[in-house]
């Protein structure tokens, strides 16, 4: 292993590799899915001068105690063999880890979609850097499998080489999580998803420190520390394009921008898991957190980056505004629904309900005819039919996603969903 050391010069990691013929692997997925790497290598110091060039490898990190923290098990020893879990918790486990790599590929096939749409040189390689980084948290989550030869147990077979042989051959619309499935259309995908897919990310890999298997635990810091630059990306892209659409300039204007977070936003939901459950991941030591207890932080934390953009809109709108009266005048219009200043609801864009376009979590919200304000839609005294509904959400969507493979599996799973009811 090698060590890694932080800005300050303090080691916060070391770095390590895989199994030859799993690193060979992974290699010629990334030739296939993102041969742009090479492009981002030879113009990596044009655009991240200063910053320690892209490696293809593991950063095991501190843990901050040696001891697990919360669940059952809290007070004894982090378990640092997979064998040492037992029941549930080995599989419960090993999804995690599925379905965290399974995010990053996923990821990657996505962005790759609308490379060339970017809004700029800079918009492009931000992306790509993304990119990059996904695929180390990837190949992070093959060395928590790779790296333990308990995964292997008998009448199981080899868990670890299964679960990596599954992930190198998913492909859109068979990745783990349905938010890793949505085929990009534009630019506008690209960065809205990495500021409000990206932010759910966060909030997994810091509830994840806590992991009580020590190989997960010691990966999250490094990959925490990569995410930040993905958030920050997202939301700058994000409100530049905010404040290009207020000047009647760029390809996207704010209902544009509405239409994508109406619906991205719902996805990022349903990534925390049913708001009500959570309980099993706290009790076998993996999150320290209950899924309605972090999906509340995130919601939170997403209303104060559209905030964000909707002052970086006024401030357009009104040359010389502070953005503490740009902040008052937007509480105004948010409050009142009405005109101020010459700028109306629809010229901001909106934090939809965590009710609307919901397809997971509690069964009296999922696939109900809500509007984006939360409200039930009702036509002559009645709730919409499911396809009233779908017309619906055909004026507050993408159009671009109307009539897409995963809009049509969400019809699918709607009309199954009334089926059996």
């Amino acid at each position: 292993m090698r060590p890694g050391l932080n800005d300050g010069g303090v080691m916060t990691y070391t770095t390590t590799t895989i199994t030859q013929k799993y690193h060979d692997a992974i290699d010629a997925w990334q030739q296939k899915n993102f041969p742009e790497l090479e492009l981002l290598m030879k113009h990596w110091d044009e655009y991240f001068k200063g910053v320690p060039p892209f490696q293809l490898v593991a950063k095991v990190g501190e843990v901050k105690s040696e001891v697990i923290e919360v669940g059952q098990y809290t007070g004894k020893k982090r378990f640092e063999h997979a064998k040492e879990m037992v029941g549930n918790a080995f599989f419960s486990a090993r999804d995690i880890v599925r379905a965290q790599a399974s995010t990053e590929l996923g990821s990657i096939q996505q962005h790759r979609l609308t490379l060339d749409k970017a809004v700029s040189d800079k918009g492009k390689f931000a992306v790509l850097r993304i990119m990059a980084e996904e695929l180390r948290h990837a190949y992070q989550m093959f060395w928590v499998l790779d790296q333990d030869p308990t995964w292997k147990k008998p009448g199981l077979g080899d868990v670890a080489k299964q679960t990596i042989e599954e992930l190198l051959s998913m492909e859109l619309g068979s990745h783990v999580l349905d938010a890793f499935n949505i085929d990009f259309n534009d630019f506008l995908d690209n960065v809205t998803y990495a500021t409000v897919i990206d932010l759910v990310g966060k909030y997994q890999l810091e509830m994840q420190q806590v992991f009580s298997y020590a190989p997960m635990a010691r990966s999250m810091g490094p990959m925490l520390q990569e995410e930040a630059f993905h958030l920050g990306s997202g939301r700058k892209l994000l409100k530049e394009i905010g404040q290009m659409a207020a000047r009647g300039e760029g390809d996207y204007s704010v209902e544009d921008i509405q239409r994508a977070m109406n619906l991205w936003y719902p996805r990022g939901l349903e990534m925390f898991g049913n708001e009500l459950g959570g309980e099993t991941a706290i009790t076998f030591g993996f999150k320290d957190k209950s899924n309605g207890t972090a999906q509340g932080e995130y919601v939170e934390e997403v209303r104060g980056v559209i905030r964000n953009v909707n002052v970086g809109i006024v401030q357009e709108r009104i040359p010389r505004i502070s953005r503490e009266d740009a902040h008052q005048l937007i509480d105004e219009i948010e409050r009142g629904g009405d005109p101020r200043k010459g700028i109306k609801p629809e010229d901001l864009v909106s934090l939809p309900d965590n009710r609307f376009f919901r397809k997971r979590g509690p069964e009296e919200i999922i696939f109900q005819p809500y509007d984006v304000s939360g409200q039930p839609i009702t036509r002559q005294g009645r709730l919409l039919s499911p396809d009233e509904y779908l017309q619906y959400l055909s004026t507050v969507l993408p159009s671009r996603f109307i009539g897409s493979r995963e809009y049509n599996k969400y019809v699918d799973q709607m009309r199954e969903f009334y089926a059996t009811r």
